[in-house]
């Protein structure tokens, strides 16, 4: 069953439900009180008769009685084994409606000939002191034909309303549904065609029905997103091993031409081969790391002071460099949650990305602001050209390929650097001025002691 459907059946039900017992409840209660009404009359003209009994002067019973006879009714008085005497009737018919002696007061509803009477019974103490009733019997069809109106009309009033509520509940259903009607749309269009869809969403609707579309829109924008860098990074890793590999190929072949025979030729083919390999190597190697870096562990991670750990990674890296590296350590204690190897890659990345674009000095700073601790790297090489700097972290993405090539980039390592610092709860950005030189930031949160 549809979700819609059983939504316009549980409110139909419910509300349905709610107004039979509302409407059962009125049609008992107004009978009741008709019937109770009617009694409490009756008692008031039997006290009136027994008042006008014990008072009398020249009047018999039966003309007292006769004189408070109601409409269609009888009042008699019943002796204590149960014979009526003195009764009056306005028909004679109702003479032989069946009596009964109480000693205490009742009031009942009896059913004569098919017609209903409302029946009241007063004790009295008659002339030879023995006790008595008074009854006074009347016809309430009448009454009853105004109940029996009345639950008619609740009848085809509940019947209506149950119609209309059918309605409104089948057009509310169609109008809570229809977002996730949408979504079941947009899911299968996105199943057949392949393609990212979104759902249209009324901004002026803040329900969970409206954040839940925003957020199908949200994972979607991020699967499409997702889609396109990775369609990006399997072409851009194609085309830079299809160059290393067509050139291996293309010597191979030389040499088994020309290998045997020719000791220059091989000589050419080998250095070529061992050239481009090692590049395949390297760019392989960057790959690995950029999908270790991905799936780097929280629990991997630790308090340490970093300091030191700049230290003697800068130390290290002098020996291989041809650059002078200059460091700023602002605190010989400065601790941070990391993990270890990881943030020691990350400073070799900036420290190589800026080797080799440039011949100068590379200064090194690494202070503590409050609860933010800054890394940077800064050197004065060739700089980045402005309208580069919004892709210098996407994967593959070299300024120059050409200048890229000749300096062994790959261009996978500063990919590599803003997934580190990400996973570290921090963030990396960069600052640069064409033939000025570059800034590298990373900002991490700090760590207690």
């Amino acid at each position: 069953m549809k979700l819609g459907t059983r939504i316009q059946l549980s409110i139909t039900g419910l509300i349905v439900l709610l107004l039979l017992t509302a409407n059962t409840a009125i049609y008992l209660l107004f009978e009741s009180r008709s019937i109770s009404s009617e009694q409490d009359r009756l008692i008031g003209i039997a006290e009136t008769v027994i008042e006008k009994l014990n008072s009398r002067e020249d009047q018999t019973t039966e003309q007292v009685l006769q004189t408070y006879l109601i409409s269609n009714g009888l009042i008699r008085i019943v002796l204590e084994d149960g014979t009526p005497v003195d009764q009056v009737s306005t028909d004679n018919d109702f003479f032989f409606i069946q009596t009964a002696f109480k000693d205490d007061q009742f009031e009942q509803v009896i059913t004569f000939r098919d017609a209903r009477f409302a029946l009241v019974s007063v004790p009295v103490i008659g002339d030879d002191g023995a006790v008595i009733n008074l009854q006074i019997v009347e016809n309430i069809d009448r009454l009853y034909e105004t109940i029996d109106d009345l639950r008619w009309v609740l009848i085809v009033t509940s019947i209506v309303l149950a119609f209309i509520l059918f309605l409104v509940s089948w057009f509310l259903s169609k109008w809570i549904s229809r977002p996730i009607q949408e979504l079941t749309y947009t899911m299968k269009t996105i199943e057949e065609n392949e393609s990212y869809e979104r759902i249209d969403v009324k901004r002026e609707t803040k329900d969970e029905l409206a954040i839940l579309a925003s957020t199908f829109n949200r994972m979607i924008d991020r699967l499409e997103a997702s889609y396109i860098k990775q369609e990006q990074f399997v072409s851009d890793a194609s085309h830079e091993l299809k160059t290393p590999l067509t050139v291996i190929f293309s010597y191979v072949k030389l040499l088994r031409r020309w290998g045997t025979t020719r000791p220059d030729v091989m000589e050419e083919a080998l250095s070529a081969i061992e050239s481009e390999s090692g590049r395949m190597r390297y760019l392989t190697e960057q790959l690995l790391q950029l999908a270790v870096s991905e799936e780097l562990i929280e629990n991997e991670r630790g308090k340490m002071n970093i300091s030191p750990l700049v230290k003697q990674t800068i130390k290290r890296l002098r020996v291989m460099y041809e650059n002078d590296i200059q460091y700023t350590i602002q605190r010989s204690v400065i601790m941070a949650d990391v993990h270890e190897q990881s943030f020691v890659q990350l400073l070799v990345i900036l420290l190589d990305n800026a080797r080799k674009y440039s011949d100068d000095v590379i200064h090194v700073s690494l202070a503590q602001d409050n609860e933010i601790i800054q890394l940077q790297v800064k050197d004065y090489g060739i700089g980045i050209p402005k309208e580069a700097q919004p892709y210098i972290f996407d994967r593959l993405y070299r300024v120059d390929k050409v200048r890229g090539r000749k300096t062994g980039g790959s261009g996978l390592g500063l990919s590599i650097a803003k997934r580190i610092a990400e996973q570290h709860g921090g963030m990396i950005k960069m600052s640069s001025t064409e033939q000025e030189g570059s800034v590298f930031t990373v900002l991490l949160p700090k760590s207690e002691a």
